[in-house]
């Protein structure tokens, strides 16, 4: 059997725009301040939204570039401490995404990543650092299904490790400082 992996330069030079986004995203769960956790992930959304668009996944691509703009609105509202807001801009923000997924359609899988980003909406929007990381590790799993089928090689890894990462993060925060609570 041949198990050889024939890439070419264009190929590999996309591949790596993803390494950027893992870099980011590996980082991003492990802060437990808000607005650091949103700068890497606008780092991390940047560098995939570029990467699908060169890949042809146009849903991905386009709803990964708005998050940018998403992550900056929940940073601002976030350090001003306006909550109220904050609800505002999820529910907008939440239709936004549906209306641009379903106007980038590419098929069934456009749906898994419309989902995906309502719920990281959600996520992202809350300043409670452990809603947002259960919240996440259910968009992990869809984005690493629209990575496997749109070929971004760095995507599957990335949302693997972001999942990893997101699990780590609720183990050291959610639970083990709990844990810590309980006993003091």
């Amino acid at each position: 059997m041949d198990f050889s992996f024939d890439m070419s330069t264009y190929e590999l030079f996309i591949q790596m725009i993803g390494v950027i986004g893992i870099i980011a995203g590996l980082t991003a769960f492990q802060c437990n301040k808000h607005s650091h956790a949103l700068a890497l992930k606008m780092t991390e959304e940047g560098a995939f939204g570029i990467q699908y668009l060169l890949l042809g996944g146009y849903t991905g691509a386009v709803l990964n570039l708005v998050g940018i703009f998403r992550n900056l609105i929940f940073t601002y509202l976030g350090k001003h401490d306006r909550q109220k807001d904050l609800g505002y801009a999820r529910i907008i923000l939440g239709a936004l995404f549906a209306v641009l997924g379903l106007l980038s359609w590419e098929g069934p899988i456009s749906i898994l990543i419309i989902f995906a980003k309502v719920l990281s909406t959600l996520a992202y929007g809350t300043t409670n650092m452990k809603h947002m990381r259960r919240m996440i590790s259910v968009t992990c799993i869809c984005w690493i299904c629209y990575n496997l089928y749109i070929g971004s090689v760095a995507g599957v890894i990335s949302d693997s490790c972001n999942f990893i990462s997101v699990i780590i993060g609720m183990i050291r925060y959610d639970l083990l400082k709990q844990e810590e609570k309980k006993r003091a």
